[in-house]
């Protein structure tokens, strides 16, 4: 297995144990399907560059680097892990240098109301939004396999917290 083959395979490894971190135990004990799911979720989250060519800024090199990934090398292009660090479990950063809430309880907190856009957005709304906006890449399509396998990855990283919809990131 060459360089690549490990980092892709340390990333993987990395976002399905981030889940066991959360506090997501329970992974293990959810049908086939679903735990399929959610690992697919943590790879297109750790690695899906969704057809964008916008580099990370080296901020995200380093955070990728605080992983453990070989080499201390972030990924070529932009991914969601870019920005949200660790999975989504912990505080992330913008290309800006503006710190973002962890994703811990996106899962949680969606629907709510925006009102800088004057409407109701889902979680699903927000995951298009951010690959449009954020990687700058094509968003996936609402009700296909990488939409329902993202949203599974959150809800997976969400377990355990408590339901707030609208209520704030944390």
């Amino acid at each position: 297995m060459g360089s690549r083959g490990i980092v892709r395979w340390a990333r993987i490894v990395l976002g399905v144990s981030g889940l066991v971190w959360a506090g997501a135990g329970f992974a293990g004990s959810l049908p086939g399907g679903l735990q399929g799911a959610v690992a697919r979720g943590a790879r297109i989250f750790n690695d899906d560059t969704f057809g964008s060519r916008v580099r990370p800024v080296p901020d995200a090199a380093s955070a990728f680097a605080d992983m453990g990934r070989a080499g201390g090398a972030g990924p070529q292009f932009m991914t969601c892990a870019a920005c949200h660090i660790h999975g989504g479990l912990t505080r992330g950063r913008l290309p800006d240098g503006r710190r973002i809430a962890s994703l811990r309880n996106a899962a949680a907190v969606f629907p709510r109301y925006s009102a800088k856009s004057h409407r109701i957005v889902t979680l699903e709304d927000q995951i298009r939004h951010c690959v449009k906006d954020g990687i700058v890449g094509r968003p996936p399509a609402f009700g296909g396999r990488t939409m329902a396998d993202l949203v599974s990855y959150l809800h997976s990283i969400a377990a355990g917290q408590r339901v707030a919809i609208g209520g704030p990131f944390h």
